[in-house]
């Protein structure tokens, strides 16, 4: 299968509705050809379960592996200790729990890194480390509002170059606003590849181990 993917969809939508906005991501489609290239990839999805991104992914013999990360973490108990007294990274490890022969080819992040301290970011991508090979691929959205909604939003993937964003709730909280330089200072051996500034104050981010 070549890596230029159609998936042509975007008439079922009927156009966006309300909350939901149309995201063209150059990220994106690299993401996805890199996917398309590879066999039979092991794809680690640290968002909530979305149906149509796993039918998305299914035209590709892939493993995927659904975390979503953030509803984990507020479920765990040493979460909502106080946080001097807070175990992180035991957290995480309970949350991203894998056989060490288990290498992930791709992860998707969306916008989590938004929503979550830098603490809990290194101590994320430190566990995610372990699953990582030469080429693992990172993909990320981050807003570069001053302020963000409440909760994180939802990414549903519509072909290869686009999302639909729907946000999940008013402005309600400080944006983190991170720096390229920021996110790899928290992303031990990952390096940025490419970022695009998308509508809606989106910008998303292609990020490469090794």
């Amino acid at each position: 299968m070549g890596s230029e993917i159609s998936w042509p969809i975007f008439h079922r939508l009927g156009g966006p509705q309300a909350g939901e906005t149309i995201l063209k991501s150059p990220g994106l489609k690299l993401f996805t050809q890199r996917i398309a290239s590879a066999r039979r990839p092991n794809i680690l999805d640290l968002g909530p379960l979305r149906g149509q991104n796993v039918t998305y992914f299914s035209q590709w013999s892939c493993v995927l592996h659904i975390e979503d990360l953030l509803c984990t973490l507020a479920e765990d108990h040493e979460m909502s200790a106080p946080e001097e007294e807070r175990d992180v990274k035991g957290a995480i490890e309970r949350a991203i729990n894998h056989d060490a022969g288990v290498h992930f080819d791709a992860i998707l992040a969306w916008d989590l890194f938004d929503y979550i301290d830098t603490l809990t970011i290194r101590a994320t991508m430190h566990r995610i480390e372990r699953h990582c090979r030469p080429g693992t691929i990172l993909f990320m959205m981050s807003s570069i509002r001053e302020v963000i909604p409440d909760d994180p939003g939802r990414f549903t993937i519509i072909d290869e170059q686009h999302l639909s964003f729907e946000s999940m709730g008013g402005d309600g909280r400080s944006g983190s606003k991170h720096s390229p330089r920021s996110l790899e200072r928290m992303m031990p051996g990952f390096r940025l590849q490419h970022s695009f500034l998308l509508a809606d104050g989106m910008q998303d981010y292609l990020f490469s181990y090794g």
